[in-house]
């Protein structure tokens, strides 16, 4: 007759202390754990933070050597407005009509310079922002994309005033052959507050219609063009400039203090 022997199972009660002892040994593992995995989080976000920002100075330099360029480019629009201005006010154009064609041909360009906001845009859009734990760099960056607005606003400003009340002068009144050639070259400088052509001059070369050109009209025209030009350049394109050398520096500061400046 076969004997069956029961397992033996325990019946005394733990006592209250290692419950406690293995609760807190669970809620240590599990609080260890998701540390860590913050931590590793973190130190991945800020990487990301980091090159984003590298991204961002390869961007400022590249904008501060256009502010620079456009705001040359720009004042000479200002010196052929003058030159003009002086040969008007001594009754010489008549005389001076392939000057009238250069300095025509440089104040109608677009010129105005664009910020590349493809970095910056990153930045925000990505949450990189958050990790970057310098307070005044982070203002400083949303302080300076807010002034790409700006800066299209008045392009459109600018370029709409060129596109309605000059290109049609432009097209009526200037022959075109020799007008395209200014337009497409280099040719055209300033030296001694004075407008050199290099390229060759036709002949006999004029305003179409001359005689019903209203003179006064014109410089009209592009005096206002001037002021809304130097209101761009005053209220927009100067701030944006020095915004952007204010940025850089910050920039450049806190790639250092992350051992991530570029060569």
């Amino acid at each position: 007759m076969e004997v069956h022997h029961h397992p033996h199972v325990p019946n005394h009660v733990k006592p209250w202390k290692e419950y406690l002892i293995e609760g807190l040994m669970i809620f240590i593992a599990v609080s260890l754990g998701y540390g860590a995995e913050n931590i590793r989080e973190h130190y991945i976000e800020k990487k990301k933070a980091i090159i984003s920002v590298q991204n961002l100075y390869k961007d400022l330099k590249n904008d501060s050597i256009t502010y620079v360029t456009e705001l040359r480019n720009r004042n000479k629009q200002d010196s052929c407005f003058e030159i003009l201005s002086a040969l008007y006010e001594e009754n010489k154009l008549k005389n001076e009509i392939p000057i009238v064609y250069a300095a025509h041909s440089y104040l109608t360009l677009r010129i105005l310079p664009t910020m590349n906001t493809m970095a910056l845009d990153q930045i925000k859009s990505s949450g990189n922002l958050n990790f970057i734990e310098d307070d005044n760099l982070k203002e400083t960056i949303q302080l300076y994309s807010s002034n790409a607005n700006g800066l299209k606003l008045r392009e459109q400003r600018e370029f709409g005033f060129i596109d309605k009340m000059l290109d049609p002068i432009t097209t009526t009144r200037f022959e075109y052959k020799f007008y395209q050639k200014l337009v497409s070259t280099d040719d055209v400088t300033i030296d001694n507050n004075k407008i050199v052509i290099s390229i060759p001059i036709p002949k006999n070369l004029k305003i179409v219609n001359e005689n019903s050109f209203d003179w006064d009209n014109y410089f009209s025209i592009i005096g206002m063009l001037k002021i809304i030009r130097k209101s761009t350049d005053r209220s927009y394109i100067l701030p944006a400039q020095k915004k952007c050398l204010e940025l850089m520096v910050l920039v450049r500061k806190y790639l250092k203090e992350n051992n991530a400046l570029p060569e």
